[in-house]
C-alpha cells in the first residue's frame, strides 16, 4: 500500500503523516534561539564590562585626590588602575589607556578618563550573527581638586 493510499484511508487527507514535524520546527525555531542567547550572551558581557570599567575609574578618581600636581594625579590614577587590574579584573592591562585632565568646564574638576578596547573581551564572533555594541567602552569621572 502506497503512501498516498495511506493518508486518504485516515480520513484527514495530508494531516495523517506526521514523522518529521518535529524536525522542522526544530529547524525553523533553533536558529532563533541561538541568536538570542548570543544576544543576551553579549549583551551581558558588554554591560558587567562597562560596569567594571566604571568602578576602575571610579577607584582611580578616588586615589588621584591625593594628588597635589597634575602629574602626580596622573601617577596615582595609572597606579590604582594597575592594581585593580592585578586583583582579577576582566580585562587585559594592555587594553586599558588612563588619562587625568582638567575638566574644560570647570577649573575647579579634574576628570579620570578610563578607556577600553572592547575587542579584547572577544565577543566580536559573534559579529555575523547580532548587532555589536560599540567596540570602544569609556568611563569619565569628575573630581572636585583636593589640596590648599
Amino acid at each position: 500500500m502506497g503512501w498516498l493510499q495511506r493518508l486518504w484511508r485516515s480520513g484527514r487527507p495530508g494531516l495523517a503523516c506526521r514523522s518529521g514535524s518535529s524536525a522542522v520546527e526544530f529547524a525553523l525555531v533553533a536558529p532563533v534561539v541561538l541568536m538570542l542567547f548570543a544576544g543576551i550572551t553579549v549583551f551581558g558581557i558588554c554591560l558587567g564590562a562597562a560596569h567594571n570599567l566604571r568602578q576602575i575609574a571610579a577607584e582611580a578618581a578616588r586615589a588621584s585626590i591625593a594628588g597635589v600636581t597634575d602629574t602626580e594625579r596622573a601617577t596615582l590614577a595609572q597606579t590604582m588602575v594597575t592594581r585593580s587590574l592585578s586583583s582579577g579584573a576582566m580585562f587585559r592591562p594592555d587594553s586599558i589607556k588612563v588619562s587625568v585632565g582638567p575638566d574644560p568646564n570647570d577649573a575647579t574638576l579634574y576628570t579620570v578618563t578610563v578607556t577600553l578596547d572592547a575587542n579584547t573581551l572577544g565577543i566580536n564572533v559573534f559579529a555575523k550573527l547580532i548587532p555589536m555594541l560599540p567596540t570602544i567602552l569609556r568611563s569619565s569621572i569628575s573630581v572636585r581638586k583636593g589640596g590648599l
